[in-house]
């Protein structure tokens, strides 16, 4: 089993000598003003554990978006501080970003265009040529600062995400010497969608400057070799999972991401919150059945669809209406994008129809709750939920599912799974559904809450093992395996 202590024996003698860089959109840890005073807090991101052990570990530099309001009042010269800041191990560097940079390269080219390009939940994609100049300038701006930080230092670069499609490329044109990774947090579309991003050339010739490309699963590799042979004159070699192109090569594999399993199971062990004492701030009256969600408000995590189902399940199963409460954890995102301040609307008109149908004694079925929690505060929730339902129309792997089944109780919790998210090909003893099949669900929600508690233990018992064998730690050692295996080319002289 990988831990962090088999982590740590990777990263000492792999990188070595090697400066270590992350690059990602959003930072690891951000100031703000809280009464009175600058507070330090760390982002909530199943990534973020992995990559700030490894961080600490190599003493190496994160480079995001500064998004805290008293970020810069914390920062040195150079826009840096070395964080966490109980024990600091690593820099973290921050770029600044304008409102219209925010408003072009991340609410328009990043969420508008790439995030609908890169997700099939029949949502059309905004090609605005603007915004993609703006996201190029983006790209180029974190591309100087890496290229600042490092010099002429050896250094492994490691860029997070759809955000950065372009930094490989700005960086080899001045540092081919430079060995430089990404993984692609998203699935990769079908190549019959992403040919009608008008930009189509570029985002993958920029892709293909990175030595490594990594996804979270075969098949959004196999969707980019499609893209890479309808679009570039191109050599694929399927054996080797390598892409040529110009004279350069870019091995692209599948990499699942996980979860600290060990840190979650534990914590969940201590855990002694009683589930009406938890959810009493959330859930009027009293209820025998909890099913729980939690994602932040996103038109491919399929929540409308879920009410639906909801709404058919009480109507079809009568017998439930007083007995069962659902509880929607859902942190508002990205709501400058008129689509997304829609789709909350629809929601919460939704939840207000289905509410009012079934009101009764102060028993209500529906209630959502924007509140942001950490990951030790969420623990107690997944640990009493009897149902927790994970149905993305679309979705790269989902951390949400796996957090659950490391904390739920075996003998009482279940998993209501999406065929569409990477991690059911993982978790294949969940109850899985077609989340456009609003009958399905219906009937899963029924067989979930009815499963004979042997095979309840028998299923959840098998996806724990499979959770607790393929986690965080196995992600990350896995990728600076194959990082630290390319073959790296002579420093510049100095």
């Amino acid at each position: 089993m990988w831990t962090k202590d088999s982590l740590k024996d990777v990263i000492k003698e792999k990188l070595k000598d090697h400066l270590f860089v992350v690059i990602s959109n959003r930072e690891p840890y951000s100031h703000i003003h809280s009464e009175n005073k600058i507070k330090c807090v760390r982002a909530v991101s199943g990534a973020v554990n992995p990559l700030d052990y490894i961080m600490q570990v190599t003493k190496g530099v994160w480079i995001a978006n500064g998004s805290g309001d008293a970020d810069r009042e914390v920062v040195d010269k150079n826009d840096e501080i070395m964080v966490p800041p109980e024990n600091p191990r690593f820099t973290l560097k921050r770029i600044w970003l304008s409102k219209k940079e925010l408003d072009c390269y991340y609410d328009g080219f990043s969420n508008g265009t790439l995030w609908p390009l890169c997700h099939l939940a029949h949502i059309r994609p905004n090609f605005n040529h603007g915004e993609w100049e703006c996201y190029k300038k983006v790209n180029e701006k974190f591309a100087e600062a890496i290229l600042e930080k490092v010099g002429t230092s050896k250094a492994f670069i490691w860029i997070q995400d759809y955000h950065f499609a372009l930094v490989a490329k700005y960086l080899k044109a001045k540092r081919p010497d430079l060995v430089v990774a990404q993984f692609w947090h998203t699935p990769w579309p079908a190549a019959e969608i992403f040919r009608i991003c008008p930009w189509k050339k570029e985002i993958l010739e920029g892709l293909l400057a990175n030595d490594l490309l990594g996804f979270h699963l075969g098949y959004y590799c196999t969707n980019f070799f499609n893209s890479i042979a309808k679009e570039l004159e191109a050599k694929v070699d399927h054996e080797r999972s390598t892409v040529s192109y110009k004279d350069h090569t870019t091995i692209v594999k599948a990499f699942p991401i996980g979860i600290d399993y060990e840190l979650i199971n534990s914590l969940a062990g201590k855990s002694r919150k009683t589930r009406q004492k938890l959810t009493e701030k959330y859930i009027s009256g009293d209820y025998k059945y909890l099913c729980l969600s939690v994602e932040r408000v996103d038109y491919i995590k399929g929540t409308i669809e879920r009410l639906k189902a909801i709404d058919r399940f009480l109507e079809k199963y009568p017998e439930y209406q007083k007995k069962f409460v659902y509880l929607g954890i859902a942190p508002h995102s990205r709501m400058r994008i008129p689509m997304y301040q829609n789709l909350l609307k629809d929601i919460k008109n939704l939840v207000e129809k289905i509410n009012w149908k079934y009101y009764s004694d102060s028993w209500y079925p529906i209630s959502f709750t924007d509140d942001i929690f950490s990951i030790e505060e969420l623990i107690p929730f997944y640990k009493n939920a009897d149902i927790c339902m994970v149905n993305s129309l679309d979705d790269g792997m989902n951390i949400v599912a796996k957090e659950f089944i490391a904390a739920a109780d075996r003998e009482k919790g279940m998993l209501i799974l999406s065929h569409f998210t990477g991690t059911a090909r993982e978790l294949s003893d969940a109850v899985l559904v077609n989340p456009y099949d609003v009958e399905q669900m219906a009937d899963a929600i029924k067989n979930a809450l009815e499963m004979p508690a042997k095979e309840r233990i028998e299923r959840m018992g098998k996806m724990k093992e499979i959770v607790k064998d393929k986690n965080v730690y196995r992600w990350a050692s896995k990728f600076i395996l194959e990082l630290s295996s390319l073959k790296i080319p002579p420093v510049l002289p100095k």
